[in-house]
Formats: structure tokens, C-alpha cells, sequence
């Protein structure tokens, strides 16, 4: 599977923790391993639970994006306006956005969070420290799997990622 790539990040690289391996001393030696954006896609999206994924920064550059996802700089852009707005309640009106010819009905789900529905497919955006999440997903009637719950999981690996790596720095 092929990924588009950005550029490297100016900030910190993300780290990702090997198997332990035995080292040349007592016990065992971790190594750690810069892991890029697209990797990081990659990743996210071969659990198979997901079928597009994408991270921006909060201007609307994309970082990396799965290879089949085109999202407008300007939409990306609407979703962090939406998300860095106050957050009252889930009553608030929905709006639209455009991602290629699909329209999507989006509403806000938190303070971080924005889900999109079409009548065959979501998408669910999610600000994590200073990049944005975007993973998309078919409706399937019977699913197990929650994309939501998928997409706070890997903004938490990203954030404790990142924490890492600056403190590695």
C-alpha cells in the first residue's frame, strides 16, 4: 500500500519503541526507532479497521495522507475553526463539508471531535496537540468496531509519541 508523504515534520519525530532484543550486557536492550508520518498512516489504516486516514497540521498542510484521499487545504482549515470554537453542546447545527464529489453532514462530538456522515460512509476528524486526525470508514450495519474509539487510540499513540521524542529529543 503507497502513501503520500510530506516532508519530514519540523517538529519532533515520532518514536516508536522495538521488541525488546537482547543486548550485549545482562537483560534486555530496547531500541528506539524514528517512525514518519507515513508510517504512522500506514499503520493506522492496516489494522483494517479504518479505510483512509490523513494528519494535518492545523494550518491544513498535509503531514501525510493515505494515497486515494484528497482533502482541500480549506476544508481541513473549517475543521479546526469548528474545533477551536467554544463548545456548547451536540445540539449545535450541523454544516457540510466536500471531500472530492462526497458531501458530509458533520456535527461536532466534543471538544476535539468532529464526525461526517454520508448516506454510505464517516469520517471522523480529531485534533490532537498540533496535527489533525481525519480517518474515514464505510457504513456497515453490523460493525463491531468503533472508528471513533480508533481514532482516540492512535491520537493517543501520536501524542505519547511525540512527548517522547521531545523528550529524546
Amino acid at each position: 500500500m503507497d502513501v503520500q508523504v510530506a516532508p519530514p515534520p519540523k517538529g519532533p519525530a515520532a518514536i516508536i519503541k522495538n521488541p525488546p532484543t537482547k543486548g550485549p550486557g545482562p537483560g534486555l536492550v530496547r531500541k528506539s526507532v524514528a517512525m514518519d508520518w507515513g508510517e504512522m498512516i500506514l499503520a493506522f489504516v492496516a489494522k483494517g479497521r479504518i479505510s483512509k486516514a490523513a494528519i494535518f497540521d492545523r494550518k491544513g498542510k498535509c503531514m501525510s495522507t493515505s494515497p486515494d484521499l484528497k482533502i482541500p487545504q480549506d476544508e481541513v482549515i473549517s475543521v479546526v475553526r469548528c474545533l477551536d470554537a467554544e463548545f456548547v453542546s451536540l445540539n449545535k447545527p450541523h454544516f457540510g463539508l466536500f471531500f472530492g464529489e462526497d458531501r458530509f453532514i458533520c456535527f461536532r462530538a466534543d471538544k476535539t471531535t468532529v464526525i461526517g456522515l454520508t448516506k454510505t460512509a464517516f469520517f471522523v476528524a480529531h485534533i490532537c496537540d498540533d496535527v489533525v486526525i481525519f480517518a474515514f470508514s464505510d457504513m456497515i450495519e453490523e460493525s463491531n468496531v468503533s472508528c471513533l474509539a480508533e481514532v482516540w487510540t492512535f491520537a493517543r499513540e501520536v501524542r505519547s509519541r511525540m512527548d517522547l521524542s521531545a523528550f529524546i529529543g
